[in-house]
């Protein structure tokens, strides 16, 4: 299949078996799932060394203070307590550094705040405590005395930005403003970052518009959720090297943050990475491990850190919250002539998040473009990733005015989306819309809609990105194929990579094994995150595998006594093209190979960094809404996305699944809370609400086959695009069932009854 042929693959429920004798396209089970469903899987919590003691935190109970005093000196003469850390502990072990270590010296000691220093956020890390047990650790922290000058936080990115707000960061300085906009003000305050982009003249674009819109929308903060929290195991040998047991989706990516952290070599850190219980983006180290080294290295004992769940929604990295407004013109055509967004990202006492602004474009073919956006610092903790970063929030403000539009200028909103979306080579954005509104029936919706019911249809996008990657593929005497690499698995992509290697040197996919090293032994890795993965560590595996099969079919050449053109490899097997009876299995030549003058068949693949094409993902939503009490029920889901080449079905249909249902949730119902004094208000899976299978209805699944060129079998990343539509969809169909633009989530029972009421609707 070329470039530019596409499959459509419509999934209910589970696809099977083999294409013919390839392992590419085959829906087969995880590598590991007999593991983790029997328990077998280790995770970070299950590992006890000898001399284990556990660390816990003092944390700052209120959101914006100046510390006034520190005393730690009841907490150390615990019994059973082996180490404390503070700021000032830190500062007494750092007196006797070398002035050229003062640079050193000073990242650690930000770790905590010092006395005179501030906290910025409730929940803050003020001291660490490790002892023989947990239990031990944190009556410890409970006897650390802290005096605090509270401080006025600020909690809305609106009032942050603001003249006379307080200062989050006291060096930050003000920032120029815009003359016009809903941020509009001379000068803006706290600002951690911005991105300013313009396309074209959109002042020009407005004025060929026939209709302008313009509409503000604010989606708060979200929490990844994932099962297992942060955890860390560290140990520190009497040389001063390092090893650390983590959850994390880049071991790689921990190394390096406590080498540059702590100012110790590379070479004397290993990080071995654990079975981890999901993260989404928010597990690339920081959070925990730095803290546990710090404290194996004063306690001299291997010390093991895991967060409470209240702890995750108090210190880890959410998604971060915007409040965005956009503006779009249109002609009576159905053209869109100029779009222009103004946005501030509370990305907390951290930044990130603003650029994700340019995805308010869309899909389509807009001519004038313009964005103004900021991170605005608030007292809250510092942001992270969360599946395709920004994308949800942006997709949110621009899809659902696209909605906003239809409606009133009485347009078909998957026409319209038809009309205006961009083409391209390797792109399938209408393919993907057209196939999700076939599953749906979206034609004959109207036919289908009884009261109170109404549809939404939305559509996101993502580029998967790249990163260095390397494997190594060997043949065993045995005929059986082993890879090797340094890869974090989240997804089951150690199982891709299995169907990659059998694909290429012709053998089963169960006669394939998959091991991931630690630092200390496997080639270098990205981290997983981006939807990299099975793009990056797909080529590499496959250039591997490639490699090996050169040494198979030569050594079957000569064993043969003909030319490695006139050899094909597959079901095991080397054979003469055409003469069946002429062959010699890959198991032979694993045997010849250890008595060749070439030793072991042991193939070499690296990847750095090659393009990708933009995948999306589009989705429909029909809902309903009790009327007496505001309450959203989803009826009907249906999703679609361009996976590239499909490489397991099952696994493709997992993270379509997977992605729509969070995307659901968060305008539907999660959202983190804050006190006017910035305290967390819902610490907890008890008042954070997540979805149950109660919640969502059986999700219809299309799969779209674009394949892009530098895809290994032309695969593209598929994990961030099924999150980024849903908000906007099902804010959408809302709208369709009540005829009231909500434009603030989540849609909860009682600000859709109450925006129902407020615009005079039953």
């Amino acid at each position: 299949m070329t470039a530019t042929e596409t499959k459509t693959t419509t999934t209910n429920g589970r696809t099977d078996g083999a294409n013919g004798v390839h392992q590419i396209g085959r829906s087969v089970p995880r590598i590991d799932a007999l593991d983790k469903v029997t328990g077998r899987a280790q995770y970070t919590a299950d590992l006890h060394l000898p001399g284990t003691c556990y660390g816990a935190f003092l944390r700052s109970p209120h959101a914006h203070a100046r510390v006034v005093s520190i005393d730690t000196s009841e907490a150390e003469r615990m019994p059973g307590v082996v180490a404390v850390i503070s700021a000032a502990s830190i500062a007494r072990d750092l007196a006797i550094v070398v002035e050229e270590e003062m640079h050193a010296a000073r990242r650690v000691l930000s770790l905590f705040p010092n006395v005179g220093g501030k906290v910025t956020y409730h929940g803050q890390k003020i001291a660490a405590v490790a002892a023989a047990t947990k239990e031990l650790a944190e009556e410890a922290c409970e006897r650390i005395k802290v005096e605090y000058e509270v401080l006025p936080p600020v909690i809305d990115v609106r009032e942050a930005v603001k003249e006379g707000a307080p200062l989050v960061h006291d060096e930050t300085k003000p920032v120029d403003g815009l003359d016009h906009g809903p941020f509009a003000a001379p000068t803006l305050f706290n600002i951690a970052g911005q991105n300013h982009r313009n396309e074209g003249d959109v002042d020009a674009g407005f004025r060929e518009a026939d209709r302008i819109f313009e509409d503000t929308y604010v989606i708060p903060r979200a929490h990844q959720t994932y099962i297992e929290p942060q955890s860390t195991v560290a140990d520190v040998a009497r040389d001063g090297s390092v090893t650390v047991w983590t959850s994390t989706q880049g071991h790689f990516a921990v190394r390096s943050n406590l080498a540059n952290s702590l100012r110790i070599p590379l070479s004397k850190i290993n990080v071995i990475g654990m079975t981890i219980g999901g993260g989404f983006g928010a597990k690339f180290g920081g959070i925990v491990d730095t803290y546990c080294v710090l404290l194996a290295q004063k306690a001299r004992r291997p010390v093991k850190i895991i967060y409470t769940r209240e702890e995750e929604f108090l210190d880890a990295k959410p998604a971060p919250g915007a409040v965005i407004t956009v503006k779009t013109g249109v002609k009576e055509d159905g053209t869109i002539t100029a779009r222009q967004a103004w946005a501030l990202w509370d990305t907390g006492v951290g930044s990130g998040g603003c650029y994700a602004t340019n995805r308010v474009k869309g899909v389509y073919k807009i001519e004038h473009f313009k964005v103004d956006a900021y991170d605005v610092h608030t007292n809250k903790p510092a942001p992270g990733a969360y599946r395709a970063p920004g994308a949800p929030q942006a997709t949110f403000a621009g899809e659902t005015q696209l909605n906003r539009i239809c409606a009133a200028m009485g347009w078909d909103p998957v026409e319209f989306r038809l009309k205006n979306m961009r083409e391209g080579d390797q792109i399938a954005f209408k393919e993907t819309l057209q196939a999700v509104a076939d599953r749906a029936g979206w034609a004959k919706r109207q036919s289908k809609t009884g009261p109170n019911e109404g549809w939404g249809v939305a559509v996101g996008e993502w580029t998967n990105g790249a990163g260095p990657a390397s494997a190594v593929v060997s043949v065993h005497e045995d005929g059986k194929v082993h890879v090797f690499y340094g890869l974090m698995d989240l997804t089951g992509t150690d199982t891709a990579m299995a169907q990659i290697a059998a694909e290429v040197l012709g053998v089963r996919y169960e006669d394939v094994t998959v091991s991931r090293g630690d630092t200390n032994s496997a080639p270098f890795g990205t981290a997983s995150g981006g939807s990299v993965v099975t793009f990056s560590f797909g080529n590499a595996v496959k250039r591997a595998a490639e490699d090996a099969k050169k040494r198979l079919l030569e050594l079957a050449a000569d064993h043969l006594e003909v030319a490695v053109e006139d050899l094909e490899l597959a079901n095991g097997r080397v054979s003469v093209k055409g003469n069946d009876e002429s062959l010699v299995t890959v198991a032979q030549l694993g045997q010849m190979a250890l008595r060749s003058k070439g030793g072991p068949i042991v193939g070499h693949g690296s990847f750095a960094s090659e393009p990708s094409a933009t995948t999306t993902a589009a989705q429909i939503v029909k809902v309903s809404f009790d009327p007496d009490t505001g309450q959203v029920r989803l009826r009907k889901l249906y999703g679609s996305l361009d996976v590239g080449k499909a490489l397991n079905p099952m696994a493709c249909e997992g993270q379509m699944e997977g992605g729509l249902v969070q995307g659901f949730a968060w305008g539907l119902m999660e959202q983190m809370r804050y006190a006017e004094d910035g305290r967390n208000w819902n610490p907890g899976l008890l008042d954070y609400r997540v979805p149950t299978t109660l919640d969502f209805p059986d999700i219809e699944s299309v799969m779209v086959e674009m394949p892009t060129k530098n895809g290994p079998f032309g695969v593209k990343g598929i994990g961030e695009p099924p999150i980024a539509p849903g908000v906007a969809c099902l804010v959408s169909a809302v709208a369709d069932a009540t005829g009231v633009w909500i434009n603030e989530v989540p849609l909860t029972p009682e600000r859709v009854l109450h925006a129902i009421k407020a615009n005079g609707k039953k």
